[in-house]
């Protein structure tokens, strides 16, 4: 199957030229000396923001067209990839990995975060951010919800909305906040610290977890 975003890869990249990545804030300051993973990692603007911070990224991601807008930069190999394999890893751990605001794209939540328990050193440290699986939406802005209006939060799956954005375009898929706080602890990574952005209501949810060898034994 096509991966989604290369039928909107052009339209993406203009469409999200001026943004932050919402992990960016939560990135440790100093990078130099580290081998980091870039996990979905799109255009690659997480990669440069590590690269800057003298990081040796790796950035893999499964759409062609959203590897064509990234940005050569000799701290950066980008891979063509899927998120729920390795087949695409040399066998050298990470110090660090970064999935950017795109594990509501990943079908199969537990295939990827196991990749990430994977090919994550032991103790290493890993960042997620993703759309807040809570968000209710705010009418007077005309933001949507995690999930479907009318079937609520409790209904997990794909699904698409009808504003004129990224989630129109690609849909996400919807998952309760213990789905993936459990799917995390099941592949066997420990849960360091939560975080949720400021904002009138929570839009983003920020993970700090860690790769942990005992608690991956156990997975």
């Amino acid at each position: 199957m096509e991966p989604r975003y290369d039928a909107v890869a052009d339209w993406y990249a203009d469409f999200t030229e001026s943004w932050t990545p919402v992990c960016q804030p939560y990135l440790p300051d100093d990078l130099h000396g580290q081998r980091v993973l870039d996990l979905a990692c799109g255009s690659g603007v997480v990669s440069k923001i590590i690269a800057e911070r003298g990081g040796s990224v790796t950035a893999v991601d499964a759409s062609v067209g959203m590897l064509d807008h990234a940005v050569d930069n000799d701290r950066i190999q980008y891979q063509h990839g899927d998120a729920t394999t390795t087949g695409w890893w040399d066998g050298e751990p990470f110090d660090g990995v970064v999935c950017n605001m795109a594990l509501m794209d990943i079908d199969d939540l537990g295939a990827a975060l196991s990749t990430i328990a994977t090919v994550t050193a032991a103790h290493g440290w890993i960042l997620l951010s993703l759309l807040h699986p809570c968000f209710p939406g705010r009418a007077d802005t005309g933001t949507m919800p995690s999930w479907p209006p009318t079937r609520g939060y409790q209904s997990e799956g794909r699904w698409v909305t009808d504003t004129d954005g990224v989630r129109s375009r690609v849909g996400a898929n919807h998952r309760t906040l213990s789905t993936y706080l459990n799917a995390i602890l099941a592949a066997g990574l420990s849960l360091r610290e939560v975080i949720e952005p400021p904002a009138d209501v929570p839009r983003y949810l920020v993970l700090r977890c860690a790769s942990t060898p005992a608690l991956r034994s156990m997975a």
